[in-house]
């Protein structure tokens, strides 16, 4: 067992790791899916990351009588790298899934994931197919998505399962450089890469999404959008190779383009500044993750002008 696990691992139990702060509504409605739609045997980890309208309080009064909750209180909001990590530290399955809190998982969602995470030995994670309220309601486009093939992925934000082997061959997200949010998962996908694993989106498992809520919350639109920036290709630099760099080359062209036309070039530009001001950062990064992906359990680092509260 790694030192960076508290727990026993109980075999095939499944534990799912949910984050909220200041969200009661949507978090309420994402437990009430799992509750409804979870049939394998599996423990509840909702992480609170110090949220201040007394959600946290009112949901623990409204799953009193859930057994297979834990509720972690941060005194503080930590970021969402931190917080995700605290629910890998503590859980005691052997599969670890990710769900976003303002998600709302349907019937056999968890058992399309473990099926195909076991389906094969190099598929690291397994995503759910991510739709919208309105696609949710067409049963026939949602019949005719199940029926495509699964694909690999870069990323799968809202939803998805790994095993705790792959925790600890890769690590945990990187708190230090990627709080309080965005670019974490890209990064520690692009980590596992590097030992030849896959990252897959499951076509059967639909969730539907109500749109990054928590995330949003207390940043303005320009801050939003540097961070977003700057974690994403921050991401890139400490990973990719220059032909893996050229290849997210066109779809960096589209985000450029698109910045122009939105008023968003400024900001834009400020992301690439963020980066190159990062530069030896970025060189220490590389040379760390060429050696070994692994990331242990550390402390989180807001990145400016983020600053993380005193407790």
């Amino acid at each position: 067992m790694n030192q960076n696990f508290d727990s026993d691992v109980m075999e095939k139990l499944v534990s799912i790791i949910i984050t909220t702060w200041n969200s009661y509504d949507l978090t309420k409605q994402c437990v009430d899916s799992v509750k409804k739609n979870t049939k394998l045997p599996h423990e509840i980890i909702l992480v609170d990351n110090g949220s201040k309208d007394k959600s946290i309080e009112k949901l623990e009064k409204d799953f009193s009588n859930l057994k297979n909750l834990k509720i972690i209180k941060n005194k503080v909001n930590k970021g969402f790298p931190y917080a995700l990590n605290q629910g890998y530290k503590t859980a005691k399955g052997h599969y670890f899934v990710h769900l976003n809190n303002d998600a709302f998982v349907s019937e056999n969602w968890l058992e399309e994931l473990i099926k195909t995470i076991d389906s094969n030995q190099k598929f690291v994670v397994v995503g759910v197919k991510e739709v919208s309220p309105l696609m949710f309601k067409d049963k026939k486009l949602i019949e005719s998505i199940k029926l495509k093939l699964n694909k690999e992925k870069l990323t799968l934000p809202v939803g998805w399962i790994t095993k705790r082997k792959f925790i600890q061959e890769i690590g945990f997200t990187d708190a230090e450089h990627f709080s309080p949010i965005y670019g974490e998962e890209a990064d520690w996908n692009f980590r596992a890469r590097t030992k030849g694993y896959k990252i897959i989106e499951c076509s059967k498992c639909i969730v539907v999404h109500y749109s990054s809520q928590d995330s949003k919350k207390g940043i303005n639109a320009k801050n939003h959008y540097i961070l977003l920036n700057t974690h994403r290709l921050r991401s890139f630099f400490f990973n990719l190779g220059l032909i893996d760099l050229l290849r997210f080359v066109p779809g960096m062209g589209l985000i450029f383009l698109q910045s122009i036309k939105d008023g968003q070039f400024f900001w834009l530009m400020k992301s690439y500044w963020n980066n190159i001001k990062d530069f030896k950062l970025i060189l220490k990064e590389r040379t760390k993750r060429k050696k070994s992906p692994f990331i242990p359990f550390k402390e989180p680092k807001f990145s400016p002008p983020f600053e993380m509260e005193k407790a």
